[in-house]
């Protein structure tokens, strides 16, 4: 494998016959891609309002300390281990954008009941914890479902540019999103933005309904004559028998292990420990998107230099400096706030060049038919794990500080990098040849899909 087809070996495999055809035509000319990439915009604009929103309603309303935010987030991401093998099925058994619709409407009408009690004054960490599961449940729906449904509308050869303009947006989106969240939170305080993610949620919807590609159905047989079990089944050998896809699924599980720490832990840390204002926290905490759109745009060219591997490779190692570098600010005001925007800068450009590739990477490797199970089984490995980061933030903290478990998490994120470079897919220059190339001899395409 030579070096400098990078990147580019996504696009040269032969085409499958459950994928769409191969188009020259450029994404800004694909008006269901457009739709797609509108309705993500502009429900990851609220997503990011709600991500901020309800642990500062915790903080700010109900005095919530380290154990009840990271209890908070076990309830947020437990969903991700108890349904999405199961979200994984349903995406392969039945029409994508139908569920993306479903989960949609569903996220709308839950978080609609914080600002119901915070205005009747029955507001409680409860109530919080049941909302965050149950939005939790329909995210990793859509997560899964999301991530198969945009082989359905564009090429392989458009698979890259796809994930780049995805990501691109998505990063634009959080910038917007949480800094925007921290003056509404202000001004309409935390459960009032939340009306705002409501919203977009509801106008993600509407911008789905109106792609006008219709998935072929699948048929009846498949749902009628194998369990959900074996199904599963078939996720977990695609994934966990493929040694690329296995070493970028734990090193994405090591990542969200000690990222959830900090996601539990800074706002916390941010609000005490430095006494910043809720508005400059949130724009700090936004801070990572500009990084993340500046990554999108270099994510390609970097593998085309580097190979596969190494890009990704050097999207972790970046991206955990980044973040190592939060509990480390110090100086005056003006200086300690510059290195901590620079931290979360320097951490979005490398997560997004890792992103971008390994979701690419599955996307072309992994036939169509088995997608949306792949999609699952990553994020039931890859997320499980985030309940357990929001636990071990609360310990670290309550024997740490804050500021200690900070450092902590970023000392593992590095080693984890550094143990990512010598695995399979930390030295890869280009995809494996083929839809299905190394996949487990048993998963391959025997003639007939597979039902």
């Amino acid at each position: 494998m030579s070096q400098d087809r990078g990147a580019d070996s996504l696009l040269s495999d032969p085409p499958s016959p459950d994928r769409p055809p191969e188009v020259a035509a450029s994404l800004w000319r694909h008006p269901d891609f457009l739709r797609l990439w509108g309705a993500q915009t502009i429900a990851m604009l609220g997503s990011r309002v709600t991500e901020l929103a309800l642990p500062l309603t915790a903080i700010l309303l109900l005095d919530a300390g380290p154990t009840s935010l990271g209890l908070l987030n076990v309830a947020e991401y437990l969903p991700f281990t108890l349904v999405t093998l199961f979200a994984g099925v349903l995406a392969d058994r039945y029409r994508r954008r139908g569920l993306l619709i479903g989960a949609n409407v569903g996220r709308a009408l839950i978080l609609a009941v914080v600002p119901l009690l915070a205005l009747t004054d029955q507001l409680s960490m409860t109530a919080l914890y049941v909302v965050a599961f149950l939005v939790g449940v329909l995210t990793s729906q859509f997560d899964v479902a999301y991530q198969a449904y945009v082989p359905v509308l564009v090429s392989r050869a458009q698979l890259v540019e796809a994930n780049s303009k995805l990501q691109s947006t998505r990063s634009i989106a959080e910038t917007g999103g949480k800094g925007f969240s921290g003056v509404l939170i202000q001004v309409f305080t935390a459960p009032g933005a939340i009306i705002v993610d409501c919203l977009t949620y509801l106008i993600s919807a509407a911008s789905l309904l109106a792609i006008k590609t219709r998935e072929p159905r699948r048929p009846a047989t498949s749902r009628e004559s194998r369990s959900v079990w074996s199904e599963i089944g078939e996720g977990l050998r695609a994934t966990l028998g493929h040694r690329i896809l296995r070493a970028v699924l734990l090193q994405a599980a090591w990542f969200n292990l000690f990222h959830d720490v900090v996601l539990v832990l800074f706002p916390l840390y941010g609000l005490k420990d430095l006494e910043l204002s809720p508005a400059l926290l949130g724009f700090i905490i936004a801070s990572a998107s500009v990084g993340a759109f500046g990554g999108s745009l270099i994510a390609g060219g970097l593998a085309r230099r580097l190979g596969i591997g190494p890009a990704m490779v050097a999207g972790v190692l970046t991206s955990a400096l980044g973040l190592l570098a939060l509990p480390l600010a110090a100086g005056p005001p003006t200086v300690q706030l510059l290195l901590l925007g620079a931290g979360y800068v320097i951490s979005g450009v490398g997560i997004t060049i890792f992103n971008i590739h390994s979701v690419a990477l599955r996307q072309a490797i992994i036939p169509n038919r088995l997608l949306g199970r792949v999609s699952g089984t990553y994020r039931f490995v890859a997320w499980a794990v985030i309940p357990v980061g929001g636990l071990l933030a609360g310990v670290l903290a309550n024997v740490l500080t804050a500021r200690g478990a900070l450092l902590i998490a970023g000392i593992g994120l590095i080693v984890g990098a550094v143990v990512f470079a010598f695995t399979p897919a930390g030295r890869i220059a280009e995809a494996p040849e083929g839809p299905e190339a190394e996949m487990p001899t048993n998963l391959k395409r025997s003639g007939d899909p597979m039902q």
